[in-house]
């Protein structure tokens, strides 16, 4: 590591092509500067780019060549900016300059922006400027993965597997010729759903992190399609919501009375 360290962690983008070209313009810019400092000393620097995508990794040189992948991709899994001197290349980063910006849209642990040099003012002019133009691309699809939301979900679970739980209960424990055989049916019900629901609960956590990515890569022709599925999504799950309140509170004031009638 250089002298001067600057990283952060990158999270909640939307890039498109119009975005990826201005990243690509600034690292083009601070090559250039680095570039200058550097021939004084007469060393080199390279300035590269790394897409993966459909299971697949290339490294590329131009700002055409990455765009022609990222146009062709069924999926863009990752994409890296870096600059690197030839000291940094041969060290393993432990001497030398260099600047990375890494998008991953699977990983959100490899979405970092670091920035490491011997000159102060290099780094952290590297630093803010990459940092100021991605700030553009931001959105708020961290407020959907948000802690809220798994509160809410797990809460959410629980109300709708007792209700569920009791009714089935309510049911079947009839036909159980057993003492306090509405108690135990009760139970075993419970019990199975708690262990579905761990399973169940992941599966949604999931389906959530895909409908709103940490990293997002926009293509006009199947970004109408993420957006058309976002806006289904949202207004299902409204609707759903809505529904399963109105049910809930009509069951409950159902299983009420009878099982009061009964007692």
């Amino acid at each position: 590591m250089a002298i001067y360290l600057r990283d952060q962690h990158v999270q909640n983008l939307s890039l498109d092509k119009e975005a990826i070209s201005q990243i690509n313009n600034l690292f083009i810019e601070r090559f250039t500067k680095l570039q200058t400092e550097l021939a004084l000393e007469n060393k080199d620097a390279f300035f590269t780019h790394v897409i993966r995508f459909d299971h697949k990794g290339y490294r590329v040189f131009t700002l055409d060549e990455l765009l022609r992948y990222f146009d062709q991709a069924h999926k863009v899994e990752r994409l890296i900016f870096l600059i690197e001197t030839s000291d940094a290349l041969k060290s393993g980063r432990s001497t030398g300059a260099y600047l990375e910006l890494s998008l991953d849209a699977l990983d959100p642990a490899r979405c970092v922006l670091v920035c490491s040099s011997d000159t102060k003012d290099w780094a952290e002019a590297s630093f803010a400027a990459v940092h100021e133009v991605i700030a553009r691309y931001k959105t708020r699809n961290g407020l959907a993965r948000g802690p809220l939301t798994s509160v809410l979900i797990q809460l959410f679970g629980l109300v709708i597997g007792f209700l569920v739980s009791f009714w089935l209960a309510y049911k079947v424990s009839p036909n159980v010729r057993v003492e306090n055989s509405f108690i135990l049916t009760f139970l075993f019900i419970l019990l199975v759903f708690s262990n579905l629901w761990g399973y169940l609960n992941q599966m949604l956590l999931a389906q959530v992190g895909t409908l709103f990515p940490n990293i997002e890569f926009i293509r006009p022709q199947k970004a109408q399609l993420h957006w058309l599925t976002q806006t289904i999504v949202g207004s299902a799950a409204f609707a759903i919501v809505v529904y399963l309140m109105g049910t809930v509170f009509s069951l409950m004031s159902e299983l009420s009375t009878e099982f009061l009638k009964n007692n």
